[in-house]
């Protein structure tokens, strides 16, 4: 699956906030995924 994260995911995801659901932590971290980050955001 692709995942396009939006710029409140991505960081609440690098900095481990419990804000992020624990499924969206596994989908991010499951190898079969290609994670993808806007542009945008950065």
């Amino acid at each position: 699956m692709k995942l396009l994260l939006d710029t409140h995911i991505f960081l609440w995801y690098i900095s481990a906030d419990k804000k992020l659901p624990a499924r969206f932590l596994e989908e991010i971290r499951n190898p079969e995924n290609e994670v993808y980050l806007s542009a945008i955001s950065l």
